[in-house]
């Protein structure tokens, strides 16, 4: 499991002080890796937390009970993403616990797979658009409906240093990523007289399951273009989200905050 190491949790009845006090969350593909570390950064900041994953259910009950533990409400929720009808069975669960739906919507779940534009066939390419790409669209599509009832709302997106730089072993990855940049710009416009603002995340380089077999001098040599010279914790990714979902980000929107210590500077 990745290393969400921060500093100790504000007590749960401090909740004056907490960016995200009353929320309610969906941070898809929270089981593990940056999703947890993003879920687990906002229920820190008051939000009760809805922990959507595919496949990893023992953690996402683990990532759910953290989230009691820091006297949150969590719900699990099982769904592919790139799946409509599981997509919208989601929201109804969601409903059902939260009538009045959810604040913040974090579009975190992602696949990739190392190769080459060659090696890929259209099955291939089209499984990572499904779920990098219509995920997003489709998730938006069922949780911005309460947004827009409520004036109020915050869409995350998160994409990837990649989508920046190019990647010579996963095209399809890449461009997926590349394709929510545009996704947010567009989304940001249309939600904007609803006061929903719809920000990106690109990450670098995190210590998370995708990034585990990069080791020794691979790894050496990814550092080297780091000037921060490490590999960034999902937690630092999770402070960042809890940021763009408060208050202190009602200016911001459309935009895409790089969090990668320095190795992609736009």
């Amino acid at each position: 499991m990745s290393n969400t190491s921060k500093p100790s949790p504000k007590p749960a009845g401090e909740s004056t002080n907490l960016l995200l006090s009353g929320r309610v969350a969906l941070v898809t593909g929270a089981s593990r890796g940056i999703g947890r570390g993003i879920a687990l950064e906002l229920a820190r900041e008051g939000a009760d937390v809805v922990v959507n994953y595919r496949n990893q259910r023992d953690a996402a009950e683990d990532t759910a009970r953290t989230i009691e533990n820091l006297g949150r409400t969590a719900l699990i929720v099982k769904a592919d993403v790139s799946n409509h009808s599981e997509v919208f069975a989601m929201r109804d669960t969601v409903m059902a616990k939260f009538p009045s739906g959810v604040d913040i919507l974090v579009n975190n779940a992602g696949i990739h797979h190392h190769l080459k534009s060659w090696e890929i066939d259209e099955a291939e390419w089209m499984r990572i658009m499904a779920v990098n790409v219509d995920g997003v669209f489709l998730c938006a599509n069922a949780f911005t409906r309460e947004m827009r009832a409520k004036n109020w709302g915050r869409v995350i997106n998160i994409s990837s240093s990649d989508a920046f730089t190019g990647t010579d072993h996963e095209i399809h990855y890449g461009t997926s990523k590349a394709a929510l940049l545009g996704f947010t710009k567009s989304l940001a416009l249309e939600l904007a007289p609803y006061k929903i603002k719809v920000n990106t995340i690109a990450p670098g380089w995190v210590e998370t399951d995708m990034t585990s077999g990069v080791t020794g001098k691979d790894r050496e040599a990814a550092l080297e273009d780091v000037p921060l010279h490490r590999m960034g914790q999902p937690a630092e990714i999770g402070y960042v989200a809890a940021f763009l979902a408060s208050d202190k980000a009602s200016f911001v929107t459309g935009q895409t905050i790089h969090v990668n210590g320095g190795e992609v500077m736009p």
